[in-house]
């Protein structure tokens, strides 16, 4: 297989295999591949009809499941082969990385007994679209006074959908978000991960034109009194999926229910039936704030090892 950086000129056709294999998982999001290649040095090949993926973490190589662009996932045993020569090729175990269920249960069919590591950091957080933007019943009544609270104490605010004419406002929100999350941490520098994703979210934005046209790239942004307080970035995952990839506030708003705002009011402008609100890298707030919007499924994660000798 000859491989190539993942770019922005592979949105088109990552879309065009996303939305053929009604996917789930943000980690087959077209926006995702390629924003996080910055990170993660990833790698894509395209052959006979078939997208390849590997990426690069902690000194080792994963690959990503193969996925027939057009969703013809019949000689998935061909695909697999391929991508077992070219870890032999790269002498390089064969490693499986952020599977599903169903692909575990493929590599177990055809492949006897992988080495099978569980993944639950990486699952993906599935929600009705309709619950967000209802909050509805009793178990959603925390949520309901959150943003009542938020409403009641800045009456004057505005949401807005995220498009070309106020993109700088997104990035006001980070550099404060950034600044805050230092002096949380009582640090003056701050970490590499952080400065990751400060760079990966303008690379989002100024990418913005390319991937509202290929990938439904929206979002929302809070405003107080004028001033940008808090936003989300979306793409269209699949035909059923939004997939919100990512979601901040500002400290002294998100006490006064700043997150519960942007997430309901973002909610209610989307036509899908499900938001992906991804994985909580096993951080236990994030956990806990996930789980208390009540998702409608978890995905399970796997981490797959294949013998290639």
């Amino acid at each position: 297989m000859i491989w190539h950086t993942t770019l922005l000129a592979d949105a088109e056709l990552l879309q065009k295999c996303a939305f053929a294999n009604n996917f789930f998982e943000n980690n087959y999001s077209a926006v995702n591949s390629i924003l996080y290649e910055k990170k993660y040095s990833s790698q894509l090949s395209v052959c006979d009809g078939w997208i390849y993926e590997k990426y690069f973490a902690d000194g080792k190589t994963y690959f990503g499941f193969p996925h027939n662009i057009d969703g013809d996932n019949s000689e998935i045993k061909n695909a697999l082969e391929n991508i077992l020569d070219d870890a032999r090729t790269s002498d390089c175990e064969c490693v499986f990385g952020n599977i599903n269920s169903d692909e575990k249960e493929i590599l177990c069919k055809l492949y006897g007994s992988p080495k099978i590591d569980a993944a639950p950091e990486l699952g993906d957080y599935i929600y009705l679209t309709e619950n967000l933007a209802n909050l509805p019943g009793k178990k959603f009544s925390k949520k309901r006074n959150h943003v009542h609270q938020f409403i009641k104490k800045y009456p004057e605010y505005r949401f807005e959908l995220l498009g070309p004419d106020n993109l700088e406002s997104v990035m006001r929100v980070e550099e404060k978000w950034l600044l805050e999350s230092g002096e949380r941490d009582g640090v003056k520098s701050f970490s590499e991960d952080l400065q990751t994703e400060r760079a990966i979210i303008k690379n989002a934005l100024d990418s913005f034109d390319c991937f509202s046209k290929y990938c439904g790239m929206s979002g929302g942004i809070v405003f107080v009194q004028d001033c940008p307080v808090a936003f989300c970035i979306s793409s269209r995952l699949s035909p059923d999926v939004t997939d919100i990839h990512f979601e901040k506030c500002l400290s002294s708003f998100a006490k006064d229910g700043g997150y519960a705002i942007i997430n309901n009011e973002f909610a209610k402008t989307l036509s899908t039936k499900y938001i992906n609100r991804e994985e909580d890298l096993g951080v236990e707030g994030l956990r806990k704030a996930k789980l208390s919007y009540y998702p409608e499924k978890v995905l399970d994660k796997y981490n797959v090892v294949l013998v290639t000798g």
